[in-house]
């Protein structure tokens, strides 16, 4: 759940998915949005109505890690560093800094060779990855979720950008059943381009 522009709002949202489907848990990923005052207010609120929230990821700004320090003390949440971790150096100061519980690992913020790295640096300092990416087509994602395949290592997987366009721009490769990401026969990402085809937004 996208959360981190209203606490209120956030914490009653929840509730409400909450109430409908009692068993789930929730990964809220706050953009960089919350305060550190705020992002304890809103676990404290979800923790009220009985719901269950294993991962923040990145609720607060990349530069302050003293706050992800004090939000992963205090809630007893793991977070997430997403925006915190662009480049290998980065990734060194969180795990240093004890800022994170996970690294978000995106080939679209650092390239492949050195997203590669900083995920080798997370597993060999005991720390968890996962994986995501922005709005992107199954190309990219389908790199991604070859990371995946490759290294193994990788407890989160968020690959779902391509689900937000309205059409598909590729054929073939890996593709979605339900919740889960089937990967693909063939050499390479198995894709092919459908010929003169937009892409699309979801409005």
């Amino acid at each position: 759940m996208k959360v981190g522009k209203d606490v209120d709002q956030d914490i009653s949202r929840l509730e409400a998915v909450h109430r409908a489907l009692p068993g789930i848990s929730f990964i809220g990923d706050g953009n960089q949005g919350f305060s550190r005052e705020d992002c304890l207010t809103f676990a404290k609120g979800v923790q009220r109505f009985g719901g269950r929230m294993v991962l923040l990821e990145q609720p607060v700004r990349r530069e302050d890690l003293d706050s992800l320090v004090a939000i992963r003390r205090i809630t007893g949440i793991p977070v997430a560093a997403d925006e915190s971790v662009r480049s290998l150096s980065d990734a060194h100061e969180v795990i240093a800094r004890k800022a994170a519980d996970y690294i978000n690992i995106k080939i679209m913020k650092t390239g492949v060779v050195e997203a590669v790295a900083i995920a080798e640096a997370t597993l060999a300092a005991g720390l968890k990855l996962m994986v995501g990416g922005m709005v992107e087509t199954r190309i990219a994602m389908g790199c991604s979720f070859s990371l995946v395949l490759g290294m193994k290592g990788f407890d989160v997987l968020d690959l779902d950008t391509p689900l937000l366009l309205a059409t598909d721009p590729v054929q073939g490769g890996y593709h979605y059943r339900g919740a889960h990401l089937e990967p693909w026969a063939g050499p390479g990402l198995a894709l092919t381009a459908r010929p003169n085809h937009e892409v699309r937004t979801i409005p």
